[in-house]
Formats: structure tokens, C-alpha cells, sequence
């Protein structure tokens, strides 16, 4: 079993709901901070935020909608995330959303725990 997986597991339901929360506001603030409030609600329109906590399928609609430049918005949610996280964010390191988002999601629990 990954390691990842253990956290998900034990996770509480009010903490995964949290971090939920936290990563859709993370997702719409670093969109409508970087393309305006217009495109933000034309992609909520389409459903963007319907699924947030499924990276892959935020990647896809991404990707569907922006091509290649989606890589850079993926970037930029993941600085805003991990801004509010408080984990350092290196863009010179290789990039991966759905493992950036585990490491997030991840670190969001332990800190929940401690509280």
C-alpha cells in the first residue's frame, strides 16, 4: 500500500472535506486571479469545479479547454495551494498536478491532526 493511500484511508471525512474546499478556492482564485472573473465563470459553467478533488479530471477539462497552457494554470493553482499550506513551491522541479495535490492533501492532514 503507498503511503498516500494510508492518509487518504484514515483520513477524517470533515478533513478530506476541508482540503476540498480549500483546493477549489485555491482553484478559483488562481484562475480568476490569472485569466478574470468572466473566464472563471464561464468555466464553472461548464462544470470545472463539479469534480476539483479528481486531479485528473480537472486536468483533462483543463486541457480541453487550454491545450498545452493548461500545464501553466495547473502550476499556478498548485503555488496558490501550497501558499495557503505554507509548503514551499520550487517551479524549477519536474511537475505532476495529481502528486503535487497528494503532497497537499497530505500535509493538510497532518496538520489538521495537530490541531
Amino acid at each position: 500500500m503507498r503511503p498516500q493511500s494510508l492518509f487518504r484511508e484514515s483520513a477524517k471525512p470533515a478533513d478530506e472535506k476541508a482540503f476540498t474546499s480549500l483546493l477549489t478556492d485555491s482553484i478559483r482564485e488562481s484562475i480568476e486571479d490569472s485569466l478574470g472573473k468572466n473566464v472563471l465563470a464561464v468555466l464553472v459553467s461548464k462544470g470545472l469545479l463539479d469534480d476539483a478533488e479528481n486531479p485528473r479530471e480537472l486536468e483533462r477539462q483543463l486541457n480541453s479547454t487550454f491545450g498545452n497552457a493548461s500545464a501553466v494554470l495547473e502550476r499556478i493553482i498548485v503555488k496558490g495551494l501550497y501558499q495557503k499550506l505554507r509548503i514551499p513551491f520550487d517551479s524549477n522541479l519536474s511537475f505532476d498536478y495529481a502528486k503535487a495535490l497528494e503532497v497537499a492533501r497530505n500535509v493538510h492532514l497532518v496538520e489538521s491532526r495537530r490541531k
